[in-house]
């Protein structure tokens, strides 16, 4: 949800063009209190609003996301108000995406998937854009959900197939704190965390209750001694 608040302009970067649409896209610096932070807008008829110097009545939504085990924080601003009022004739509860920045989010996440199963190398290079406009696909709804490339990867056989494999149990003194040691461990193994929530069937890593129960089962489905 976007919260209303002054923002005092710094810095205006030049307009860039993004995703496959080339869709406009204005970032800025200004400052919010004391505290100078990265800010963006999709949203064209908020432009001219944005000048360096400027103090803005913005409406900001915070979002976090996540990129190779770190997670980065995104302030975009929907709607500039001008004496009240918001600029391009949008009523003041407005809170919606455009068209145009569903279609920016979906392709943006399916190509962050496919990255990520490359860095895991369960595909290959070549093969990060084909997969990523096959999950583009079915994010618009387009087609059934593709099968996971990371359920297709075959195993090495253990020395003996008679004996059931266990996972080695984590030593006392070395059991995983924190959310984030978990995440150092998948960069360690180059487990992207997308494999990892559909080995744990979970959405965020936040639906953990042991951690050291779910990377023994990491360990289990990724052969890790």
């Amino acid at each position: 949800m976007a919260e209303r608040k002054n923002l005092i302009v710094t810095e205006v970067k030049p307009i860039q063009r993004v995703g496959d649409k080339q869709i406009p896209k204005l970032s800025f610096k200004a400052k919010d209190g004391d505290k100078e932070f990265q800010y963006f807008t999709f949203r064209t008829s908020l432009f001219e609003a944005i000048k360096k110097g400027q103090t803005i009545n913005a409406d900001v939504e915070v979002s976090t996301r996540e990129w190779e085990g770190q997670e980065y924080i995104d302030r975009r601003v929907v709607q500039i108000y001008v004496d009240g009022q918001p600029i391009g004739g949008q009523k003041q509860g407005y809170r919606g995406k455009s068209p145009e920045e569903l279609e920016l989010s979906a392709r943006a996440y399916a190509l962050s998937y496919a990255k990520d199963l490359c860095v895991g190398k369960i595909i290959q290079l070549v093969e990060i854009i084909p997969v990523a406009d096959s999950y583009y696909s079915w994010l618009k709804g387009n087609k059934d959900k593709p099968a996971s490339p990371a359920k297709a990867v075959e195993f090495p056989k253990l020395p003996d197939e008679g004996v059931e494999f266990k996972p080695s149990p984590i030593p006392a003194g070395m059991r995983i704190q924190n959310i984030a040691e978990l995440k150092k461990l998948l960069m360690k193994h180059k487990i992207p965390t997308t494999e990892a929530y559909e080995i744990l069937s979970i959405q965020s890593f936040q639906d953990l209750v042991d951690l050291d129960e779910a990377w023994a089962k990491i360990k289990e489905a990724k052969r890790i001694e």
